[in-house]
């Protein structure tokens, strides 16, 4: 399995999404604190992501996001490109166009204990390779309990934390 990360824009467009929103002429706002706060010029920050040979069905969990999210993910039509033997752990290349808020939304649930553990593999090595690209973004791709302060909004918890309220 391989992931490649590109990060597709820069600070200077959240900072003019920034100042479109605000009174002041110039924002000085920096990367941590627009996405500690999620507020919406985070979504300005884009990035391709490619994660090549990685289980079919993790793709599949993959592509349940669908804001501010676009899949590319090769079909494997028995009339294309499949041979009508494929089965769940098939290698398959999934690339996303991603922004910042949707990545943040799609490691809360797919680093959560109650994710399969592949797909949970696959969402911490994508985490890795967002560090060497946007090492601030990376700090806040926790799982979804985490962020709630030990609180699971799961049916049914991991344990991870004392059970719900």
């Amino acid at each position: 399995m391989e992931i490649k990360i590109t990060k597709l824009t820069d600070m200077n467009l959240m900072r003019k999404a920034c100042e479109s929103t605000m009174d002041s002429t110039e924002s000085t706002v920096d990367l941590w604190n627009i996405y500690k706060c999620e507020h919406s010029p985070i979504r300005t920050q884009m990035f391709w992501i490619e994660m090549i040979d990685i289980p079919t069905f993790v793709s599949v969990h993959f592509v349940r996001h669908k804001i501010g999210v676009e899949h590319f993910v090769l079909s494997k039509r028995d009339d294309r490109y499949g041979d009508g033997k494929e089965d769940r752990w098939r290698p398959i290349k999934h690339s996303m166009l991603i922004n910042a808020q949707a990545l943040i939304q799609m490691a809360r649930k797919r680093l959560c204990s109650k994710a399969h553990k592949e797909t949970q593999m696959v969402m911490g090595k994508l985490i890795d390779k967002m560090f060497d690209v946007d090492p601030h973004l990376s700090m806040f791709m926790i799982p979804e309990c985490e962020y709630r302060g030990g609180f699971c909004p799961e049916l049914k918890s991991c344990g991870r934390y004392k059970e719900n309220l």
